[in-house]
């Protein structure tokens, strides 16, 4: 019998961990803890035999030792690669992160607020958690194209244990109990009482947030075990924990000076514990306090179709496009061409995600839109042009909503822009009430200078000219009853724009060959009929004066 030639190993659900997340700490918490597990089943299966994801360029060279940050869920080894090798290596990683929490509540919160031992009863939830988290698929083959199909085949016979829990629900998710000290405790259903067990939920978060600080968890908050350890990773003192556990773990003995593993535990310790992210505060809580609340931009992006992509290549060649990738999400986090105090929440090669804000002061709307205009040539093809395209969701959103109903409307905006035809950005004006306007732009028609081109009847470039006249012609009904008369969108769109400018013909449409730049306004021609051309049309002009407007006004004076 051969030995497999290619392992392909991945684990959920990855993605949802990290997105239900409140806010920004625990997201990147989620998001760091699911590359410090892909790191595990990668150092487990000798990084020199991974193809995807590569070390970055100069990790290779021996620069820094620099390696978790940005690391995908989904790792191709060359060789064979045993499951019960690679899932223990993963649970190992889990089950010390886990731990580390656990114990250091234990230790650090012996009592309640009046001075009684908390009966701390939950241990046996916690290692229901650290068992029964991830969902493990570990595949091999003769060919990569082989064991992604087998990977495929596998993920629709699914296998999973899921927790079973009992008690109140988390306030963040709505699933998953609330984790407290007595949170398992056996006792007599009749003599339960919702008020008492509340009380004690409400002094045990209490005691968290006094202990670990607010920036980490209000007290307000009632988190199950897996949204608790997204934010208390991410402190100092947890973070050490997690380190010392890792090490004891993958390596028992403490080696006669710093090798390559404790190298990387130690950066795994600092990544675990991120700069403050105070500085992005959108509210002004002060009672009397005249200063302007600010709105801030967020913008979540993803390479199109990558999956496709690495089906057609070799090998080796796998691993040059995982080098670009890797080296291109590291360098994102200094780049400085992103406007303000811009902070990256993650990048991990083609998927990423960052605020823009400026810490003192309102980030000028139109440095967002400046980045943007350019972002496919000045970022994502810098230093080196990538052989697949980006779609981003930007968000540009109010300071009185909940960060967690922004993070949903980002990641909506990037799934919007991907669902009209992808290469292209998906620009969303999130106002304070929940309501929203969208405008999908393909970024060649960015880079052509859409908005400059943009004249009013003056001259000038003041937008509220066509934000009024779509406003009237609407009310009017001039598009027709269902936006199905292109005829006078063509023609409010040149009295603009310009005559010279075409984009709106038939060429200019589809993502075909036909298209000069390849990506058309509305996408695949299979995404619509013909009879539903006009109509696109219609309300892709109608959204670029009504975004438009919104993307050159002046905003946190305190009226919006």
């Amino acid at each position: 019998m051969s030995i497999p030639a290619y392992t392909i190993i991945t684990f959920a659900p990855c993605k949802r961990f990290i997105y239900n997340s409140r806010n920004l700490r625990e997201l990147y918490g989620g998001s760091l803890l699911a590359s410090v597990l892909s790191w595990a089943v990668c150092y487990a299966a000798g990084f020199e035999n991974v193809i995807s994801p590569a070390r970055p360029t100069h990790i290779a060279q021996g620069r820094d030792n620099y390696i978790v940050q940005g690391l995908p869920n989904l790792i191709l080894v060359r060789g064979y690669f045993d499951r019960d090798k690679a899932e223990k290596a993963l649970k190992q990683a889990w089950y010390c992160v886990v731990e580390a929490c656990r114990e250091w509540i234990e230790i650090t919160i012996p009592t309640d607020l009046s001075g009684s031992t908390w009966r701390y009863c939950w241990k046996r939830d916690w290692n229901l958690w650290a068992n029964y988290s991830w969902e493990f698929f570990c595949i091999s083959g003769d060919s990569i194209y082989q064991v992604k199909q087998r990977l495929t085949q596998a993920k629709r016979q699914r296998d999973w244990v899921g927790v079973n829990w009992s008690g109140e629900s988390s306030s963040l998710s709505g699933v998953n109990a609330i984790a407290y000290p007595e949170l398992g405790r056996k006792g007599d259903p009749r003599q339960y009482s919702y008020q008492a067990e509340n009380a004690k939920v409400r002094a045990f978060y209490q005691q968290l947030s006094d202990t670990l600080g607010e920036a980490f968890i209000d007290p307000r908050e009632e988190l199950s075990i897996p949204e608790l350890i997204k934010r208390m990773i991410t402190h100092g003192d947890v973070a050490q924990k997690v380190a010392d556990n890792l090490r004891q773990q993958l390596r028992p003995g403490k080696p006669e000076k710093p090798d390559e593993l404790d190298r990387l535990i130690t950066d795994i310790q600092t990544k675990l514990k991120p700069g403050t992210f105070k500085e992005l505060n959108r509210f002004n809580r002060k009672t009397n306090s005249k200063s302007p609340e600010h709105w801030t931009g967020w913008f979540q992006g993803d390479g199109d179709q990558a999956g496709n992509y690495l089906k057609t290549l070799q090998p080796i060649t796998i691993k040059e496009f995982s080098h670009m990738m890797r080296d291109w999400g590291r360098n994102l986090q200094s780049n400085t061409y992103l406007p303000g105090d811009t902070r990256i929440v993650y990048a991990g090669g083609d998927d990423f995600m960052g605020v823009m804000f400026t810490e003192k002061e309102q980030l000028p709307i139109e440095r967002c839109l400046d980045c943007f205009i350019k972002f496919k040539s000045s970022v994502w093809n810098k230093p080196l042009k990538k052989p697949i395209s980006v779609s981003v969701g930007f968000v540009w959103a109010g300071p009185k909503l909940p960060q967690r109903e922004v993070l949903q409307h980002c990641r909506q905006a990037e799934q919007l822009a991907k669902q009209q035809g992808r290469d292209r950005i998906n620009f969303r004006i999130l106002f304070n009430s929940g309501t929203y306007l969208d405008w999908c732009c393909p970024w060649w028609i960015l880079e052509k200078g859409i908005m400059g081109k943009y004249s009013d009847h003056e001259g000038k470039q003041n937008w509220v000219h066509i934000y009024n006249d779509v406003a009237m012609l609407e009310a009017r009904h001039a598009f027709g009853p269902n936006n199905d008369d292109k005829t006078v969108a063509i023609a409010l769109f040149k009295a603009y724009f310009g005559d010279d400018n075409d984009w709106l013909d038939g060429p200019y449409h589809w993502n075909d060959g036909k298209n000069p730049y390849d990506t058309g306004i509305l996408g695949e021609a299979n995404l619509l009929i013909p009879a539903e051309v006009p109509r696109a049309i219609t309300e892709w002009v109608i959204n670029l004066a009504k975004v438009g407007f919104h993307l050159h006004r002046e905003w946190g004076k305190g009226n919006d």
